[in-house]
């Protein structure tokens, strides 16, 4: 089945892999990696994998679903991986875990640090139902 060859990955970053815009051979770096249920498939296909959380017993599970220590508990805002590291970094669903605007603006840039020139950078923002009154406009829009 699709679930026991891909894991439960975000249905987003398995359309990437359809596009071909992850591809054998790229290293991939998971900004906020949890337990690893978006990098099973990577894992199995024998892609080298890295990634960072915040959270020790999520990162143990990594772990020992990847029987490796590529994988690091560390915030993103000060990961310890040097600067354009990875082909494809995974930020899905970590984003929004920031307490307040700095934490967020530190968490992207070091996720964006981590990302060689040219890479793919993959995010998801995750929120709840009715924060349409709390957002507000950062940048212009083009």
């Amino acid at each position: 089945s699709l679930q026991e060859q891909f894991g439960p990955i975000d249905i987003y970053l398995f359309d990437q892999l359809l596009r071909g815009r992850i591809e054998p051979g790229m290293r991939i770096f998971d900004a906020g990696c949890g337990s690893g249920r978006n990098v099973v498939y990577f894992l199995r296909e024998g892609y080298d994998v890295y990634g960072v959380d915040a959270a020790p017993r999520a990162v143990e599970a990594t772990r020992r679903l990847a029987g490796s220590d590529h994988f690091r508990v560390e915030a993103l805002e000060s990961m310890s991986f040097p600067d354009g590291f990875a082909d494809v970094v995974i930020s899905s669903a970590v984003l929004h875990l920031a307490r307040d605007d700095e934490q967020f603006d530190a968490m992207l840039r070091g996720s964006w640090r981590v990302l060689r020139n040219g890479g793919l950078w993959f995010c998801r923002l995750a929120s709840t139902i009715g924060i349409e009154g709390q957002a507000r406009r950062v940048a212009p829009y083009y």
